[in-house]
């Protein structure tokens, strides 16, 4: 009685460890639906998927395996279908691979070694440990490799990494279907083969993450450089202010000492727009503030009347590129759409952003000539080369989309709206 508890026990250890790290590596691609619903069948699929038992010639095991991730990824995970069917096709082939492996590894060696009661219990825990240690191996090896993934992955490449993997796919599902069970020693080079492709494909996806993000960071780094630059031009521009003041403090005395007023008052404001300081604080996020300052001071060299309220942390969940994209798109538009008006009184920009009770909320209006090109509800540049343009609010849609949030776009005859709002 005891031995049979101690049994059951190590049984219920490994499949706990296997279905720990299956879930684990799963949510490093997609995040459960926020539902309690959502959540129980994500875990009873980690315990059941990972653990299923396959044989050689098993179409049942292998065909509900399928389905049942299948329908767990697209029914009780975020995110779009595409991108939880990607989980499937890089995942599916090495749970059925591995677990082939296992129960024919375990099965020849109780059979070598003599079919005895301890042996029969032994076999069964090697087949769980292998499988144990399998998965926990790969969460380890794959953990730093796929964090975040989902903020820099688009739909087009999840394709690629499907077509990819669809040649692992299909070959173990049509290996194991057509081994004997004679003769499963046959299948071991097309699972060992699966397994080594799909985990091939965590090192394809790693170098897909760190080619887009050195590239947004490049991107920042220029930002950063503009803003620093302007941050010395101002500072220059402050000692030669100082250099000269004695001489600016003469004119405009000379001005005072003939009675002109006028002439003062014209000097002084000469003086102020000159060397008006450009490194305003918007906010307390340095990158951030850097786009927003060089947006900002290309809407006065437009003059464009520019309303920003700004009130978010230094450190939000929201990556600093993902937030540059989203202020620069957005006010690069804007700031277009504002110089096509013709009457320099109406250009006109609004900005809000504020991070409140767990929601990031972004909102932006410009006013505008009224002209808009839609093509299959995408928001096509008005430029005259509108192919290589027109991409801004089509970013920062992926963006809002990556961290499940709404984009609600709106407009009317003069004014043009972009609200965002995010969980953080």
């Amino acid at each position: 009685m005891y031995h049979n508890i101690i049994e059951n026990l190590i049984f219920l250890i490994f499949y706990f460890i296997t279905s720990f790290y299956f879930y684990k590596v799963i949510n490093s691609f997609c995040n459960v639906k926020d539902s309690k619903i959502a959540k129980l069948i994500s875990i009873v699929g980690a315990y059941f998927i990972p653990n299923v038992i396959i044989y050689a010639s098993d179409i049942v095991n292998v065909g509900y395996t399928m389905i049942g991730f299948i329908l767990m990824m697209v029914i009780f995970y975020k995110g779009s279908y595409i991108k939880n069917i990607s989980v499937v096709m890089i995942f599916y082939p090495i749970v059925v691979s591995l677990n082939l492996l296992a129960k024919d590894i375990s099965g020849k060696i109780y059979f070598i070694l003599g079919e005895t009661l301890w042996l029969d219990y032994f076999t069964a825990i090697l087949e769980m440990g292998i499988i144990a240690l399998t998965w926990c191996l790969i969460y380890n090896f794959s953990k730093d490799k796929l964090n975040n993934i989902s903020r820099y992955i688009d739909i087009k490449t999840w394709i690629m990494i499907d077509i990819i993997c669809i040649a692992p796919f299909i070959s173990i599902i049509v290996t194991i279907i057509n081994t004997p069970n004679s003769n499963v020693l046959q299948a071991y080079p097309i699972a060992i083969a699966c397994i080594a492709t799909s985990l091939s494909m965590i090192f394809l996806i790693e170098y897909i993450v760190k080619s887009v993000k050195n590239k947004l960071e490049i991107q920042n780094f220029k930002l950063e450089y503009s803003y620093y630059k302007e941050l010395e031009e101002n500072q220059l521009g402050i000692r030669k202010l100082h250099h000269d003041m004695n001489n600016h403090l003469s004119v405009i005395y000379s001005f005072l000492e003939y009675d002109n007023l006028d002439g003062a008052k014209d000097y002084f404001n000469g003086l102020s727009n000159k060397f008006r300081l450009s490194n305003r604080v918007f906010c307390k996020n340095s990158i951030v503030n850097a786009v927003i300052n060089s947006k900002y001071n290309l809407a006065i060299e437009n003059k464009i009347d520019c309303f920003f309220n700004i009130d978010i942390n230094n450190i939000l969940p929201i990556e600093d590129i993902d937030l540059c994209s989203i202020f620069a798109n957005t006010l690069d538009n804007s700031i277009e759409a504002s110089q096509k008006i013709g009457d320099i009184s109406s250009r006109k920009i609004s900005l809000k952003a504020r991070c409140d009770k767990g929601y990031f909320s972004y909102s932006i209006t410009n006013n505008y000539n009224g002209d808009i090109k839609l093509n299959n509800e995408k928001y096509i540049s008005t430029k005259s080369d509108n192919k290589m343009h027109g991409f801004g609010l089509e970013n920062i849609g992926d963006i809002v989309r990556r961290y499940n949030g709404t984009l609600n776009i709106t407009y009317s005859d003069l004014e043009f709206s972009v609200l965002i709002i995010i969980k953080i």
